[in-house]
């Protein structure tokens, strides 16, 4: 009996070597919502960003880290070695509050940005997720949204009038 082949899901190695911006989703094991339960673990990930970036010379347009998966938009040769590592960094933490249970899904879902999409719309669009969802009513207020590129990347968001409050149907 042959054994099956697992589909690949990531771009060709020379997309990620010709500076194109990426956008890629991390998810959780089973959308398991480690970083509702854990905020601890997404204040983690913010600040391993600003030292992953620097090391790596990566540059970080936009995340968003939501209950059971994170979105980022980035430039880096490297974005498969990024991912690894950031995964890499956070699991002995995950570890530590939950020991036995599995942190990330096997790899990650990425999209490379084509000359006519605009990575501050893209930017827009992660920051606005946790809005989509309905766990919180402004995404200028969510705590796990930023941008190393763009320091004042609230005034990028527009008319963000939901005030600081989360969403009446969610709970943060």
């Amino acid at each position: 009996m042959a054994l099956s082949t697992r589909k690949t899901i990531r771009l060709s190695p020379d997309v990620y070597q010709q500076a194109y911006a990426c956008c890629i989703t991390i998810g959780t094991f089973q959308r398991y919502p480690w970083f509702r339960l854990y905020p601890e673990l997404a204040d983690a990930a913010t600040r391993l960003f600003p030292e992953m970036v620097q090391a790596r010379q990566t540059v970080l347009f936009s995340w968003c880290i939501m209950p059971d998966h994170l979105h980022l938009l980035l430039k880096d040769e490297g974005i498969v070695d990024f991912v690894r590592l950031f995964k890499g960094r956070l699991t002995p933490l995950a570890r530590r509050l939950e020991q036995g249970r599995v942190l990330w899904q096997r790899s990650f879902y990425d999209h490379a940005l084509r000359e006519e999409e605009s990575s501050e719309k893209v930017a827009r669009y992660i920051w606005q997720n946790p809005v989509r969802l309905r766990i919180i009513s402004c995404a200028s207020a969510y705590r796990w949204n930023g941008s190393l590129v763009w320091p004042n990347w609230k005034d990028l968001l527009g008319p963000d009038t939901g005030g600081d409050k989360p969403h009446p149907y969610k709970s943060q």
